[in-house]
């Protein structure tokens, strides 16, 4: 497949009856991917016109048939798609297909609209597939250790916050052996996380220098970061990195790019791709006019640069003034519309959360984040109400405990659930969960039933 996408060199707009040997390459590849079906012979006829409707179609682009820059991108990109469809041969049943895909007999049943599981012969069924990414952090001290395990094998790819950018540009962190080598084992891909000026808890009253103020604004912090960065890239055998941050620097976001460009060219040099972990555009709903522009602009500014954008839609337990929901579906669902418009959604992945926050009102109190195996032994205990903020998925309920009175927001299979029809509907690369520190069981099912994992493996993973 790198192969491919090293023929296709894109040098003009590829349309109807055009003939030559870039529309041989389009042609090849586009049938390694199983959108074409006809003769590579260079002559862009109504099956290639198909082929790219199909393709063009099955990652949101604009449909017209016309391989452009959009369709040549994505081709190089190493995230398109495979085309996975079935056309139902005499004798065949709902299960046998189900079975013959590995998937669950309810994926083809919501996925394809049918009312009933009996398919006639020649019907064609397609199959969804979904990127679907594991954040990791590493353990706390004293915490209990969670097996991942039984969990890689649902993933495309884990993401684990090893590294982390100081106020003086070193790079601090080191990988987990075990997870190393359990990856590679199952086959997915490893994009460890680079976190610089990321929230995190402080001393009241204490100042904390941001880390990407001073790598931004002093050059000498800023030349250490890229140092840093280059020999980190030389040590890593992984698909990528990620680089996390806490918010987009608003008056520096220019200075942010440029950055962003120099890391990209780092890691390249290396074989790795570069991605970016942002906060989901807080006001995407409600800023107007050129403040709005501006906003989106960055983003998409952001992501000409990066292969993947993650889109972080919550927040951690430090960042709350008051009790409220981790996530907001709401919230999520008009800045994908927003961004639809601006952004090549083939690079969005959606990161939701899977854990709980408890908010204390005991004085001095910071929320803290539950695990899903405290908040069941919680609501075991307690035998509270739980119910739902209007509109929104996430769940809540109160209960006091020594004299204090708590109020418990958290996310499960069914939150989660929405927030991947969401990542269906307006065709994102793929929805990360964020952490993988003892979720909801029942959040991989629910997941496998609704589309397809991508198992694209990732060449050589691990460090050197």
């Amino acid at each position: 497949m790198a192969s491919s996408r090293r023929e296709i060199l894109w040098k003009r707009i590829l349309r109807p009856d055009m003939k030559g040997q870039d529309v041989a390459a389009l042609q090849q590849r586009l049938a390694e991917l199983r959108y074409y079906t006809g003769e590579c012979d260079g002559v862009y006829g109504i099956l290639t016109k198909g082929a790219v409707f199909d393709f063009q179609k099955a990652h949101r682009l604009r449909v017209d048939g016309i391989a452009g820059k959009e369709v040549f991108n994505l081709l190089k990109s190493g995230l398109e798609r495979e085309k996975i469809e079935h056309i139902v041969a005499r004798g065949e049943t709902l299960s046998s297909i189900a079975g013959k895909h590995k998937v669950p007999q309810e994926l083809l049943v919501t996925a394809n609209s049918l009312k009933t599981e009996k398919v006639e012969e020649g019907d064609s069924l397609m199959i969804p597939v979904l990127r679907l990414i594991g954040f990791y952090s590493p353990p706390v001290p004293g915490d209990p250790v969670v097996s991942y395990e039984h969990v890689l094998q649902f993933l495309t790819a884990t993401a684990p916050r090893w590294f982390s950018v100081d106020e003086h540009g070193d790079i601090q962190g080191a990988p987990d052996r075990t997870l190393l080598a359990l990856a590679q084992m199952t086959g997915v891909e490893l994009w460890p996380v680079v976190s610089i000026g990321r929230p995190r808890p402080h001393d009241e009253g204490v100042e904390v220098q941001d880390p990407l103020d001073n790598v931004l604004s002093d050059s000498s912090v800023y030349s250490k970061a890229i140092k840093g960065f280059s020999g980190l890239a030389a040590r890593m055998r992984t698909k990528g990195c990620i680089l996390s941050v806490g918010n987009l620097p608003e008056k520096n976001v220019y200075a942010f790019q440029s950055f962003l460009r120099t890391i990209r060219n780092v890691v390249k040099q290396e074989g790795l791709m570069l991605a970016v972990e942002v906060p989901l555009p807080e006001e995407t709903a409600s800023c107007q006019g050129q403040s709005h522009r501006k906003r989106i602009q960055d983003l998409e500014g952001i992501a000409s640069i990066v292969h993947l954008v993650f889109l972080r839609a919550y927040k951690d337990q430090w960042e709350f003034t008051s009790p409220e929901p981790i996530a907001s579906i709401s919230r999520v669902r008009t800045a994908l519309k927003s961004l639809t418009r601006a952004v090549d959604f083939w690079k969005m992945v959606l990161v939701v959360p899977a854990f709980g926050v408890d908010f204390s009102s005991g004085l001095g109190t910071i929320p803290l984040r539950k695990r899903h195996r405290e908040i069941m032994e919680i609501i075991e205990l307690f035998k509270p109400t739980i119910s739902q903020p209007d509109g929104e998925k996430s769940k809540v309920f109160r209960y006091r405990s020594f004299r204090v009175s708590h109020t418990v927001y958290f996310e499960d299979a069914e939150s989660i659930r929405a927030y991947a029809e969401l990542a269906l509907r307006y065709g994102v690369a793929g929805i990360a969960i964020a952490d993988l520190e003892d979720v909801d069981p029942w959040v991989w099912s629910t997941l496998k039933a609704r589309f397809k994992v991508v198992k694209n493996g990732g060449g050589d993973r691990g460090l050197k």
